[in-house]
């Protein structure tokens, strides 16, 4: 197993303004060498025909190209190129991670191809005053929903805004997911009171919300361990207990704000759509939209510990990362449900050096996924890390610190979770 890393420390760099025309040149020439052979020395940039010239800035990391922009006006323009985001989508990118701070007046991303933090423009159409909270991702875009209940979906890069029509319900939202196809998109919202879900969709190639005919059912695990349905009727997902102390303590699943519809969908491989999300006890529901089927998993852990839960989809696959404390340290542990035997199995396990450090900081945990890589925000009132796992390696690194340019002494940012996206200048609101 291997030990914690740390990447360099890196700064906060602005996607949108690399200085002056003559700097950005030479930052240009600078990018294109490698080693010792200039590849600008070969090369007339005057005599490539365009579509090479496209092919060429189509592969070059998404960061540098928008720092490349204001070398001419021709490839200032390339980002409205029908032929050039062609060539992007062919590429294959690394992703993306929007961060969110505990106040949500930054647009900071991190960025996996260059292992970077970069500052994006927050677009104008969200609204300077009343800034909605990012709420799902999928693809290129991310979803924000505002404190009125609008929804609006959002390419980061293009700054591409549209605005969704609105929800009127005043029942509790429990999950709000997305899902990403080359001409489209989907939005989720998943609400009402269990086992009586409504299902709200809006679909992009249709441009309005429809509500799928569902018949919601109980799905009895194979190993025939069930809860019934009255019971799961009426859980309100909150459990008492003792602690350590002698108090009592209600284990109840207080999220941060911006993670108050935790919840991921993944597609099988005959197509069906399911959405997970965490009731307030820390329990995971499945909602199976095709089958109409919902599912209350077995707890992860005993109802009188201590633990801080999110849920991520990594290759298609629910996981659960967890944040507890045993034997006088700290532990942070990736599960997987086998449903073969209806049990929970432990995928991962951060290495104890690492997660040693979180002993008594009452952190708590949001997380994200994106293929194999796995971003968590562990964060409380005086402790931040951010960690990136890759489950495939089994690699755990902390990030750098993220600093604020521009204000005394560097600011540092704290941020307390994340969404996940693929930056794509083609992808279409």
């Amino acid at each position: 197993m291997e030990g914690k890393r740390t990447l360099p420390m890196q700064g906060t760099t602005n996607i949108y303004d690399g200085g002056s025309p003559r700097k950005k040149r030479k930052k240009t020439k600078a990018f294109l060498q490698n080693g010792n052979h200039n590849i600008m020395d070969e090369i007339q940039w005057n005599e490539l025909h365009e579509d090479i010239l496209e092919r060429v800035l189509a592969r070059v990391p998404v960061s540098s190209f928008f720092q490349f922009r204001s070398v001419c006006k021709g490839w200032s323009s390339l980002i409205y190129s029908p032929s050039f985001q062609k060539a992007c989508s062919e590429v294959p990118r690394g992703p993306w991670f929007y961060m969110v701070d505990s106040k949500g007046d930054e647009s900071i991303v991190y960025d996996t191809e260059v292992n970077k933090w970069h500052h994006i423009k927050y677009p104008c159409e969200l609204g300077e005053n009343a800034r909605p909270k990012p709420v799902a991702a999928a693809g290129g875009l991310v979803c924000f929903r505002s404190s009125l209940g609008y929804f609006t979906v959002c390419n980061p890069l293009t700054a591409c805004c549209r605005k969704l029509p609105l929800i009127e319900t005043t029942e509790t939202i429990h999950a709000i997911a997305m899902v990403s196809y080359p001409m489209s998109y989907k939005v989720i919202v998943t609400y009402g009171e269990i086992p009586s879900f409504v299902v709200k969709v809006y679909d992009s190639s249709k441009q309005c919300w429809s509500e799928p005919s569902i018949n919601w059912n109980m799905e009895e695990h194979r190993s025939g361990k069930s809860s019934s349905k009255q019971n799961i009727a009426s859980d309100d997902g909150t459990v008492y207990f003792l602690n350590k102390g002698g108090n009592v303590v209600a284990r109840d699943i207080r999220r941060n704000p911006s993670k108050d519809f935790s919840s991921i969908l993944t597609s099988s491989q005959n197509g069906e759509e399911v959405i997970y999300f965490l009731n307030r006890g820390g329990k995971v529901v499945s909602c199976n939209m095709e089958k109409g089927l919902w599912n209350e998993f077995p707890p992860l852990l005993r109802s009188t510990s201590e633990y801080s839960i999110d849920l991520v989809d990594c290759r298609g696959q629910m996981l659960v990362v967890v944040l507890y404390e045993m034997m006088g340290s700290a532990t942070v542990r990736i599960w997987e449900f086998y449903e073969a035997k209806g049990e929970w199995i432990q995928v991962l396990a951060m290495p104890p050096a690492m997660s040693h450090e979180y002993f008594g900081k009452k952190a708590d945990i949001n997380c994200i996924g994106h293929d194999n890589l796995v971003m968590i925000c562990i964060s409380s009132r005086r402790f931040h890390r951010v960690v990136l796992c890759d489950i495939l390696k089994n690699t755990w690194l902390e990030l750098p610190r993220c600093y604020v340019p521009g204000t005394r002494k560097f600011k540092q940012k704290k941020f307390v979770s994340a969404f996940s996206f693929e930056p794509r200048l083609e992808a279409q609101v």
